[in-house]
């Protein structure tokens, strides 16, 4: 389920996550957790307005901008 207005979201490449809880703390929709493995991020897309900070902060680059289907 999309959230209404939200034209992109984010998808995390979980090999490259490091678990560093940056995006986490930025979002400002509180839709993201970090797996209790530490083996990356889990988006809430029922949540997430899909405004980009996580991706722009990643600094591995391990969350993308993907156009909203």
């Amino acid at each position: 389920m999309a959230v209404e207005g939200r034209t992109q979201r984010p998808v995390v490449d979980n090999v490259l996550c490091v678990s560093c809880d940056l995006c986490r703390l930025l979002c400002p929709d509180l839709c993201i957790t970090i797996n209790d493995d530490a083996s990356g991020i889990e988006i809430d897309y029922d949540f997430c307005r899909g405004c980009g900070i996580c991706a722009s902060e990643c600094p591995k680059g391990a969350i993308k901008m993907v156009q909203e289907e």
